[in-house]
């Protein structure tokens, strides 16, 4: 095994003092998610519930082409468009089911819901669906073991707050953050081409967890060991780890309950092993942060590292390229998200992200910023209308003249979404 080279760069490390001292002054979005999804607890006890849920959404990307590149390679792609100026189709424009996600999930009759399942499938056009319909989770609970109950199958780890949240019913943003869908989510790329669907934050195997409640104060934890990637069972070789611990301040409401009044702290990390271009490296993220659930309002902060297997994209970032995964890339990168509610039904915030990949190399590093506005009206309990206005800015400072060209050209991102939940 390879070990990760140990060089970083002045400015990540500048990057993670300010992120970490911004993490200490915010707060952010809080719910128990291992124990609402995949438990059954302040559910009544039934063997067969279906559920799910369903995403429309509209995208549209305001970028241009790029010109005035001047030396081969990039003088091939004079006038193309950026593939980060591209919805999926290679458009600049379009609707899709983003989620379409039925599923079931129940406790077993005559065991006091301490075996619990839960079951869901991604029928939509998601990347972990890429290769088409897949399942996303499948895992039973057993309960038995106070303060450590296990989980088995395919389910989320226990990484970051995007990751760990039930997309339909928390998230206010249409897109994950930079940090969360750029160093966290995977795909496997293989020969310069994806491999299987992505893991949306998701691995198969053991998890142990619990949390527990004293007065207002609460703490919850989780540990897993994996295969280090869904939908596929792995005999041999490494596995991976994840863990993450939170501890609350509950102003109200139980563990069960996705919308607790609380504020919280959390750091969680993960670590495993990853072949790429024929080298095993160590693939390692880290992340804390901080959130506050009060309403009206939702304010969370948090600051993710990266180092190993890190996903570059297409390079170039045209059309046709191979994809490109860095052995030993570093990368840095957090969010601040805040969102009041107004008028009752009517949601509103704002969300700034940076970004700093390949901070180990000068000439590839790149900086991405974003500033996301957003609205949203809940038409009754089951039905959100959204809309997202993301201003994109990617820089490469110590890059060519062309690279720096095809950076400037990064355009802005809007998206609509209905989400309908069943």
């Amino acid at each position: 095994m390879r070990a990760i080279e140990p060089n970083r760069s002045r400015r990540a490390a500048s990057f993670a003092v300010a992120a970490a001292i911004l993490v200490t002054a915010t707060k952010a979005r809080a719910a128990d998610w291992p124990i609402i999804q995949g438990t059954e607890e302040g559910r009544p006890e039934r063997a067969v519930v279906p559920f799910g849920f369903v995403q429309v959404t509209g995208e549209g990307m305001l970028g241009s082409e790029v010109t005035g590149l001047t030396k081969p390679p990039l003088r091939a792609h004079e006038g193309e468009r950026p593939t980060f100026n591209a919805v999926d189709s290679g458009g600049t424009w379009g609707f899709a089911v983003r989620r379409a996600r039925p599923g079931l999930r129940g406790s077993l009759p005559g065991t006091d819901q301490r075996v619990s399942y839960f079951l869901l499938a991604e029928l939509g056009t998601a990347p972990i669906a890429r290769n088409g319909p897949a399942l996303t989770d499948a895992n039973i609970t057993f309960s038995y073991v106070p303060g450590a109950r296990v989980r088995i199958g395919q389910m989320k780890m226990p990484t970051l707050d995007e990751g760990t949240e039930s997309n339909p019913v928390a998230a206010e943003w249409i897109s994950f953050s930079q940090p969360g869908a750029q160093l966290v989510a995977e795909s496997r790329v293989e020969k310069g081409a994806y491999v299987g669907g992505a893991s949306g934050f998701r691995d198969v195997g053991v998890e142990v967890f619990d949390s527990f409640q004293w007065g207002k104060v609460a703490l919850s934890y989780a540990a897993m060991i994996g295969n280090g990637r869904p939908n596929a069972l792995e005999a041999d070789g490494p596995k991976e780890l994840a863990a993450r611990t939170t501890f609350s301040w509950v102003f109200s409401g139980k563990r069960s309950d996705p919308h607790r009044q609380e504020l919280s702290v959390f750091a969680w990390g993960q670590r495993g092993e990853r072949d790429v271009d024929g080298l095993r490296v160590q693939r390692i993220r880290s992340g804390a942060g901080v959130h506050l659930e009060k309403e009206p309002f939702r304010i969370r902060a948090e600051v993710v590292h990266a180092q190993g297997a890190l996903f570059l994209g297409p390079s170039p970032p045209f059309a046709g390229s191979p994809l490109v995964v860095s052995p030993y890339g570093r990368a840095i990168g957090g969010y601040v998200q805040a969102r009041i509610r107004v008028l009752g039904r009517v949601l509103v915030g704002l969300r700034y992200e940076e970004l700093h990949r390949s901070t180990e190399n000068e000439t590839a590093l790149r900086i991405s910023r974003g500033l996301s506005p957003m609205a949203e009206v809940d038409i009754g309990k089951h039905v959100r209308l959204q809309a997202t206005y993301d201003a994109r800015w990617l820089m490469a400072p110590h890059a060519s003249p062309d690279a720096k060209t095809v950076a400037a050209a990064m355009g802005d991102r809007v998206s609509a979404q209905a989400t309908v939940v069943f």
